[in-house]
């Protein structure tokens, strides 16, 4: 079909599973497939989904396999990279100790890459958005879970055990930071402030619409953000903090907060020059980092 082949990228998280085709300059192709996760059911009926979009992708783009470079799957973590499993994960509890990578190259018979979809989606934004051009990178994905990446020089730091970047289980007051910076984290303290239970999304909507309850939420949440952030920056030095995921979306309702507790509480050098910035990728952003998990 092609004159070069692309390459399928699949974003698998807590909530949805993203697939799309994906050019070697970024450029999507075709529709992309969307379909929850269904994350607390058996563990063949996720996989289904997964297989499903796939084939729903080649369906779309009249893909034959010599039009596949190969299949990226960026998953919710923690994983072994090396050996294409999924670990013990929250967010896919019926996935435990799980071989996706194997199970998927049986399926298609084509070559399938897979690392953490918070390392896969920052490594999509250092190759093709707000990253493009910057050595050393930090990202963080906050929507049902945490994600946390490390890109220096478009190469992902993985860490010995591969799991750099999982600052979701770092200690926060009497829980994990991941309790509170994630959908979740944002609906408790509305609730907190409001005794309303709701979610991120209507919180983002009262508080665009001045809801004072839903404005000082979004406020505490960048402050917690910038806590999280500080000691991975001052650690790193990097020139640029990049956030994605679905609270993202709300980012202009916390990123005020953000910017000035972290500024306060990082390296004064750094502080003048460092950028926070949204992914540029938007919706795509995810399964676009797993199609460079091909590329790269």
């Amino acid at each position: 079909m092609k004159n070069e082949q692309i390459a399928i990228g699949v974003d698998i998280g807590g909530t949805n599973i993203r697939a799309g085709a994906v050019t070697v300059d970024g450029t999507v192709t075709g529709d992309p497939v969307s379909v929850a996760t269904g994350a607390k059911e058996d563990k063949d009926r996720i996989v289904a989904r997964i297989v499903g979009s796939i084939s729903e992708i080649i369906k779309r783009n009249e893909l034959s396999k010599t039009d596949i470079k190969g299949i990226g799957l960026g998953v919710t973590g923690p994983l072994d990279v090396k050996n294409g499993s999924i670990l013990q994960c929250l967010n896919l509890p019926t996935m435990d100790f799980f071989p996706l990578r194997d199970v998927i190259e049986k399926e298609f018979n084509l070559p399938v890459f897979m690392n953490n979809d918070a390392n896969a989606m920052i490594l999509g934004e250092c190759f093709w958005g707000a990253g493009k051009g910057a050595r050393s990178v930090l990202g963080i994905t906050v929507g049902t879970g945490l994600g946390c990446a490390i890109v220096l020089d478009k190469k992902i730091w993985m860490g010995s055990t591969e799991t750099a970047g999982e600052i979701w289980i770092s200690p926060y007051k009497n829980g994990i930071i991941e309790d509170i910076v994630s959908g979740n984290g944002i609906s408790k303290l509305y609730e907190k402030l409001s005794g309303h239970k709701v979610t991120a999304e209507e919180i983002a909507t009262l508080a665009f619409h001045g809801n004072k309850s839903a404005k000082a939420a979004w406020d505490e949440f960048g402050k917690i953000v910038a806590y999280a952030l500080a000691w991975s920056v001052n650690l790193l030095d990097p020139e640029i903090v990049i956030i994605g995921g679905s609270i993202a979306n709300a980012m202009e309702l916390f990123l005020p907060a953000l910017e000035e507790s972290l500024r306060k509480n990082i390296c004064p050098v750094p502080a003048q020059n460092l950028r926070i910035v949204r992914t540029q990728l938007g919706d795509n952003a995810g399964f676009i980092g797993a199609a460079v998990l091909v590329y790269a």
